[in-house]
């Protein structure tokens, strides 16, 4: 993320999002190798309100499993007994919906709630950025472009057309990462994948957290691609 010295390692994602061993089943552990990366006090330890946040919005969606599920019911709801503020924050924006599974056309009554996407947009680039390094060991300085594929309009009247480019970025991610390996110790919690060069991109990435909440993160650089400047020659 910068250049300042290394004081510390970063959990990615954050070491909130897997639940502890007292909230578990015996002899479940779901916090065995996690990813860390290097990082300053700044970058890791400043950024402990973000980490909450992410870990409390992705926790309530719906298509997530049943790990997510308990989640929200233990550490999730400790923290707002902790900090009521924390789920002020959020109660104060809900209203009830109607939603329908996509695949089974099952339709549930639920709650939807207004996010900060770009706190949250913030935390992924973070998280797409620390990935990169670990994943190849050398830090990804250029843009990065999230789209958190669990996001969408459900409220408002043209709620179809916000969403639409939303479906078009799950489509083509889907397609895109068919085959590709699946990266993760603990993929009830999370996993990832990744496509490199990808023309006009460097590289697309693929997490899923809870199996059930996705973001596609896109890595655009300024300088041509190996294969570009190749069939330049």
């Amino acid at each position: 993320m910068c250049a300042a010295e290394a004081t510390s390692v970063e959990h990615v994602p954050p070491r909130g999002l897997f639940p502890k061993q007292k909230d578990l089943p015996a002899g479940v552990n779901l916090r065995k190798q996690l990813l860390t990366v290097p990082s300053c006090d700044l970058h890791n330890c400043e950024k402990s309100k973000e980490d909450a946040y992410l870990r409390n919005i992705l926790v309530m969606n719906v298509p997530n499993n049943t790990t997510a599920h308990n989640h929200f019911f233990k550490a999730v709801m400790r923290s707002y007994q902790e900090r009521p503020a924390l789920l002020n924050s959020i109660a104060n924006t809900q209203v009830a919906v109607e939603v329908e599974d996509s695949t089974t056309g099952k339709r549930q009554q639920t709650l939807a709630v207004q996010v900060d996407a770009g706190r949250l947009n913030s935390v992924f680039q973070m998280m797409a950025r620390a990935l990169y390094f670990h994943h190849f060991g050398t830090p990804w300085t250029e843009d990065v472009k999230v789209y958190p594929l669990f996001i969408l309009a459900v409220t408002e009247p043209n709620a179809a057309e916000l969403n639409a480019p939303i479906e078009h970025m799950a489509a083509y991610t889907e397609e895109l990462m068919a085959g590709k390996p699946i990266h993760g110790e603990n993929p009830q919690v999370f996993s990832y994948q990744i496509a490199e060069n990808v023309k006009p991109l460097r590289a697309v990435m693929r997490l899923r957290f809870y199996e059930g909440s996705y973001v596609t993160v896109l890595l655009r650089s300024s300088t041509p691609l190996e294969s570009e400047v190749d069939a330049q020659r």
